[in-house]
């Protein structure tokens, strides 16, 4: 299959899948490459921005991600912790 074929999968996949992440589509037809370290990152950032503008709770953002409520919690914890120290933004 050609590239153009899997971008129109991809298009139409985040089109059709309102839960979707769109960087996690673009990988999965390797239109983009992405590591486990960066996948966990994403999915961790999709998390924090579920429960904080969304307003969902941990329990509905395990469900999607199937994680318990309280890995959801430990895992924007643990993210905050390593990128926000001191009140800077560690790179």
């Amino acid at each position: 299959m050609d590239s153009l074929a899997y971008n129109y999968c991809a298009f139409f996949e985040a089109i059709l899948d309102e839960n979707s992440i769109p960087d996690l589509i673009l990988n999965k037809y390797g239109l983009i490459n992405l590591n486990d370290k960066e996948i966990k990152k994403i999915k961790t950032l999709e998390m924090k921005r579920l429960h904080l503008e969304e307003k969902l709770s941990y329990k509905k953002i395990g469900q999607k991600f199937n994680l318990s409520d309280s890995g959801v919690y430990r895992r924007i914890q643990s993210y905050d912790n390593r990128n926000f120290k001191n009140g800077r933004i560690s790179v």
